[in-house]
This record gives structure tokens, C-alpha cells and sequence, in this order.
């Protein structure tokens, strides 16, 4: 029996953080059903429960470093955890944890992830440091593989893989009951002065004067969302509901099937969007988010710097205009990163254990 223990921005009441985990976990499983999962999480009450695992609290460092020493495989998976954007106690902190791996002699995985931005020169040369000696490295995204180059990290060393929530499996459309009635599904985020808002409201407001609509908010962060969720809320003058935050994936994947279009800032609510086949409008705040937009490649790209009710607009009518053929660009383009997902985490372990 192998002993993983997987860390991440994991119990915190983030909706895509949690999507990743639940991915992870299902395909830990797949590859060995009897594997001792210990998730390091803000509530590992919680963690324990939802996913039937081991869980222990993020920064209890005696209880970490007492699994440590009888675990086998370390893997630190999802999300940016290497950027000092949003915080400068990212970094050591999920570095750390990859370097006390290593010192007890773990087999480590850095699975997935977006790297950067690190302005920080020390950081910078800690990771490379960190990460040169890990047994494997992945990120999710181009622009992630060419900051790791760019300090020093060898590229045949960096593998490029999917977001692991793209794994998840599309929701069951419900019918509606007014079939003419178009709906448009909302996700925002606190950033910056929050400017965007008024040309996103405004937007939507001259939309719902010239179709029928209806507007469905989903806060994906529990504390974080719902205080600017209202604010756009107050904004609109169409017919608005702000769902209650909920990281059932499949509950979400349902609610996004209804859905014409969607419109949103951070990079899971989008990445639901084509999971689930649905047009999308990125607003980008994050490289991350302008990647996947330009992946995409049907949408010029839109920022919380450059936003306007024409580009808001121009995007819209585009997928009103081209509706079946983007649609299948998106399906196109996620079965794709679906296949490549299936059992990848599956094979890395086997890997690693020598199977």
C-alpha cells in the first residue's frame, strides 16, 4: 500500500481548488485503490469527510512531519501556489513542504500547476533550487513552462499537462420552461479598484433591455465572492439570483448546462464553462486567464484594464452569430484536454513505484 499525501490551497471554500482535489483524489484511486491519501488542508475536518481520506491541518508542522516520515509520495498539485501576486507566504510556504519532502526521502510530484508571476529574485532562485530535484514536474499552461526556463529549470524536464479539472464530467441539461428566454451565467471576483463592474453592469443591463434574460451569479470563493457578487448585484436591473456557494461539482456542472453564455474573471469558473460546452466571455485579471482565452482562440482578449461595453458586446454577438461553430471549437478543444487527463496522475504514481 502506498502513502500519498497531497497539498494545495485546499479547504478554504474555493470552488476550483476543491474541482482539482476531487479530480486528484479520483485518480489516486484509479490507480491504486488501497493507497492511504493524506490531504493537508485549512479544514481537515471537512477534507476528511468529503473525500473519505486522511486530512490534517495545513500548518500543524509536527503532524506534517510526522506523516512525512512514513509517506512515499508527496504531491504538491493544482492552482498557482508559486507566485507572490496575492501573497508573499505562498511561496515558502508550498516550497517548503516540497523541500521537507525531499529531505525525507519522498518521491515528489509537482503536478499541474500555474507558475508565477515571482517578482521576488530569491524566490525565484529557490525554486529553481526546489523544483530541479523534484521526480516530476508539470504545469498547465505554456506561459508557466517559459518562467521555469527562464530561471534556470531545463525544459525536457517540464511537461505541460491539462488542468485536472477538466476531468470532470459535464452536467445533465435540465429543459427550461421558457425555451426564448436566454441565460447568462455570472462569476466576478474581487480586484483592483473593481472598475470592471460598471461596464460589466452596464453591459448586461442594455442586454436585458433588448432580449429576455436571466442572470445566475456564482460566487466560487465562499468569503471572498459574495461581498463583490452583491455589488454587481445592486448594479443590474434584469432578473439576478446569486446562488449559495457550493463545491459540489457535479451540482455546479449542472446549474452551468443551463446556461447560454458565460461571463467571468476567474480561471475555474471559465474552465466550467467549456467543460460543460458553454460559450464563454473571459475577463482576464491573470496570464493564467488570458492563456485560456486565447486557447480558445474565439474571443479577442478582454481585461479588467481594457474592458468596454464595445468589447463586451463585440464578444457576445460573435457567439450569438457563431454559436454552433464555437461550441464545437470548445468541445473540440476539451475533449482533447479530457483524454490527456484520464489517467495521467495514475500513470506518474505507477511510474514512480516502479510498476
Amino acid at each position: 500500500m502506498y502513502k500519498i499525501m497531497l497539498s494545495g490551497y485546499f479547504g478554504f471554500n474555493n470552488l476550483g481548488d476543491e474541482a482539482i482535489l476531487a479530480s486528484m483524489v479520483d485518480m489516486i484511486k484509479r490507480a491504486d485503490q488501497e493507497a492511504e491519501i493524506t490531504i493537508l488542508s485549512q479544514n481537515p475536518e471537512l477534507s476528511a469527510k468529503k473525500y473519505k481520506t486522511d486530512s490534517i491541518y495545513r500548518y500543524n508542522l509536527f503532524n506534517i512531519l510526522s506523516r512525512m516520515s512514513s509517506r512515499n509520495i508527496f504531491i504538491s498539485g493544482g492552482g498557482s501556489l508559486l507566485q507572490d501576486k496575492t501573497s508573499f507566504k505562498t511561496v515558502p510556504y508550498y516550497l517548503g513542504l516540497i523541500f521537507l519532502a525531499q529531505i525525507f526521502k519522498m518521491r515528489t510530484i509537482f503536478f499541474a500547476q500555474g507558475v508565477g508571476p515571482v517578482k521576488n529574485k530569491f524566490y525565484r532562485y529557490l525554486i529553481k533550487k526546489v523544483l530541479k530535484n523534484v521526480d516530476h514536474l508539470s504545469v498547465r499552461d505554456e506561459n508557466s513552462k517559459k518562467f521555469l526556463i527562464n530561471i534556470g529549470i531545463n525544459e525536457k524536464n517540464i511537461e505541460v499537462i491539462n488542468d485536472p479539472v477538466y476531468a470532470t464530467k459535464p452536467g445533465i441539461i435540465k429543459k427550461r420552461q421558457n425555451s426564448g428566454t436566454r441565460k447568462i451565467g455570472v462569476s466576478v471576483r474581487d480586484w483592483g479598484s473593481n472598475c470592471y463592474l460598471k461596464n460589466l453592469a452596464e453591459f448586461l443591463n442594455i442586454l436585458n433591455k433588448n432580449e429576455d434574460l436571466t442572470i445566475t451569479i456564482i460566487p466560487f470563493h465562499q468569503e471572498k465572492d459574495i461581498k463583490i457578487s452583491r455589488k454587481l448585484l445592486e448594479l443590474l436591473e434584469s432578473e439576478v439570483e446569486i446562488i449559495e456557494y457550493t463545491d459540489n461539482v457535479k451540482q455546479i456542472n449542472d446549474l452551468y448546462s443551463s446556461f447560454d453564455v458565460f461571463i467571468g474573471l476567474r480561471l475555474h469558473s471559465l474552465i466550467f464553462a467549456a467543460v460543460n460546452y458553454i460559450p464563454f466571455i473571459g475577463i482576464s485579471y491573470d496570464p493564467k486567464v488570458s492563456s485560456l482565452i486565447e486557447e480558445m482562440g474565439y474571443q479577442k482578449e478582454i481585461t479588467t484594464e481594457n474592458i468596454s461595453l464595445e468589447k463586451l458586446e463585440e464578444s457576445y454577438y460573435r457567439i450569438k452569430d457563431d454559436k454552433d461553430e464555437i461550441i464545437q471549437q470548445i468541445k473540440d478543444k476539451v475533449s482533447d484536454k479530457r483524454n490527456g487527463l484520464s489517467d495521467l496522475l495514475s500513470q506518474i504514481i505507477k511510474e514512480l513505484k516502479g510498476e
